[in-house]
């Protein structure tokens, strides 16, 4: 496949302070066979106009969907991904910055991946620099600063901890079309975990450990870095539970949407992981590790702390 189309998916809104200088940055790429696709979600701000501005000067760049609410970031990328044609996609974020050779390092990676295997889902990933609202480097390496083992990439661990951020992610189109199969959204953590999960249980992943783009933090952010700390954690337990909930409701919701096409073995850890928030401490201490479905280091602790004091009247918050 001689210079593939890459699809870029851009969810917006409110992003008028930055989506110029994000816009520039996919154009001055190196690798230029691109589209962009944007979707905004019912900006009140000049986003539309500057987005329409660069489309009719640039005829990569389209706006795909305006004046629909989608109400947030994963329900507008998973729209995206619906509107997604092309053999690659990656997912943008508005108000980064993303360096020259991203696309081009990105797209060899999973080219490499895939290996002339169309048929299963594949996903690279890389590392970025995370930055303040003027550019200036807050921590130089994403993965680091959150205490992420970008390598931990088998199917029991990324059900457990996602590895990489959505807007460093390519994905192939056996990927986005698996995507597309209907699942409660509302039990899915973020779109890019959900990728994530895909590419682990029927594909694969792999990661460039080299920063391809600034991660901007300006206080707006939907998502944004998150420091990890024990203490943090110690402090807010009714956090951790709701976020161990939250994860465990997505593994639940994996295996009602691709249950019928996981391994005996992949489906056994994720049913013994998902009972860990249906019966008493014990036995879900005891399904916890026959799943083996951990998080990295010290996290570990707060899965098991969640496991034994967790209100099973709380498991569909």
């Amino acid at each position: 496949m001689l210079d593939p189309t890459v699809d870029i998916l851009m969810a917006t809104y409110n992003g008028e302070r930055y989506i110029a200088e994000q816009i520039e940055s996919l154009q001055h790429q190196t690798y230029r066979n691109w589209q962009l696709l944007i979707s905004d979600d019912c900006s009140t701000d000049q986003t539309l106009d500057i987005a329409r501005r660069y489309a009719s000067q640039d005829s990569r760049i389209h706006i795909v969907s305006e004046g629909v609410r989608y109400g947030s970031a994963k329900e507008n990328f998973f729209s995206l991904i619906e509107q997604a044609t092309s053999a690659y996609a990656m997912f943008c974020d508005q108000d980064d910055v993303w360096l020259p050779n991203k696309v081009s390092e990105t797209l060899n990676a999973e080219i490499v991946l895939e290996n002339g295997n169309y048929e299963k889902p594949f996903m690279t990933f890389t590392d970025m620099k995370i930055v303040d609202r003027n550019l200036r480097v807050i921590a130089q390496s994403f993965e680091a600063d959150s205490n992420i083992n970008p390598y931990r990439q088998s199917f029991r661990q990324v059900i457990a901890q996602s590895v990489g951020a959505g807007c460093t992610m390519m994905v192939n189109g056996k990927l986005l079309e698996l995507m597309r199969i209907p699942s409660d959204h509302s039990r899915i953590i973020m779109h890019d975990h959900w990728a994530t999960i895909i590419a682990a249980a029927f594909g694969g992943i792999s990661f460039i450990p080299e920063q391809t783009s600034l991660y901007r933090q300006h206080g707006d952010n939907s998502i944004g870095a998150d420091r990890f700390s024990v203490v943090d954690r110690a402090r807010n337990v009714d956090r951790m539970q709701d976020r161990y909930i939250g994860n465990v409701n997505q593994a639940a919701t994996f295996l009602d949407t691709y249950g019928s096409m996981l391994s005996k073995d992949q489906r056994s850890a994720i049913e013994l992981y998902v009972d860990t928030i249906l019966k008493g401490p014990i036995y879900s201490i005891v399904n916890l590790i026959r799943s083996g479905c951990w998080k990295k280091g010290s996290r570990k602790i707060g899965q098991i702390i969640c496991a034994l004091t967790i209100n099973r009247g709380r498991k569909d918050k």
